[in-house]
């Protein structure tokens, strides 16, 4: 492992809870362990706040100069501009670099680097309507479930967002291109849709959902990207995007913002995603 000596270790990341960086960059390293996995390979889009998320935060794509030799890099093509240089976060040196940059959440790709038209999961964001409980989204969570894994023979994983809502996450095997993955995920939510119209929609404007449970699927696509399982969120208590085991949605004191990097230390005894890659199914026809 490389050393990484951590910059500016008093500055207020967080500044309700005075959240510094040393502790963000303590957290990343916790949890290497569980997240590294799930993001190898992967090229990763830096969500950066350099005064902490009361100042601007950016995203930043290209991997910036400077950097150590040892941190992966990937070249990537991309359509109708120049192609670009991404991090890939393979290792925990490289995690802590990332925080170091004042990162706070890595966001990748649904495809990995070697085939990155060919995704192997897919996922679901549910974002609940506002001024409704948590509880509708579970409960949202648990019918696409239903649907992907009784209909579909599929294996589902389910994590908090930090935020609101849930995301529903489908290993798949590589033999499918993204453009065929997001018509099969737009055809599912269109199904639930269709037999709930008064509950769910595909509609991504706030103001015309009309209270309903919004099934966004548009992050199925090449060079979209997605927060990182166990990733940060910027926002003040500095809420941890959360994998949990399907069992724990009947828990109603859960909610999306439950877990954050100061008292996630013994769910980091767990793996709710273990065998997730070994999970994935071939992409039925539709």
């Amino acid at each position: 492992m490389k050393t990484v000596k951590l910059s500016h270790p008093d500055k207020v990341m967080f500044p309700k809870g005075k959240i510094t960086k040393q502790e963000l960059f303590d957290y990343y390293g916790k949890v290497a362990r569980l997240m590294l996995p799930l993001i190898k390979n992967r090229p990763i889009s830096q969500l950066r706040y350099p005064q902490g998320i009361k100042g601007e935060g950016f995203f930043q794509k290209n991997a910036p100069q400077g950097m150590p030799q040892w941190v992966k890099t990937e070249k990537v093509a991309r359509e109708e501009r120049d192609a670009i240089h991404m991090v890939l976060c393979n290792d925990k040196s490289t995690l802590l670099w990332l925080a170091n940059q004042d990162c706070i959440t890595p966001h990748i790709w649904l495809s990995k680097i070697d085939k990155p038209d060919f995704p192997d999961r897919m996922i679901f964001d549910l974002d609940p309507p506002p001024k409704k409980g948590f509880g509708v989204v579970v409960k949202a969570a648990l019918k696409l479930k239903e649907v992907l894994e009784k209909e579909y023979g599929l294996k589902t994983f389910v994590t908090t967002t930090g935020s609101k809502g849930l995301h529903v996450v489908v290993p798949i095997k590589r033999t499918r291109h993204f453009n065929e993955v997001r018509a099969f995920a737009r055809s599912i939510a269109e199904k639930m849709v269709e037999a709930e119209p008064k509950k769910y929609t595909l509609e991504s404007r706030i103001a015309k959902r009309g209270g309903r449970i919004y099934i966004d699927v548009v992050r199925n696509a090449k060079g979209q990207t997605v927060m990182a399982p166990y990733a940060v969120r910027p926002k003040e208590g500095a809420p941890v995007a959360t994998p949990l085991f399907w069992k724990e949605l009947e828990d109603p004191k859960l909610k999306s913002t439950s877990f954050n990097i100061r008292n996630i230390d013994q769910r980091l005894k767990k793996n709710p995603w273990a065998g997730i890659d070994k999970a994935a199914k071939a992409l039925p026809q539709f």
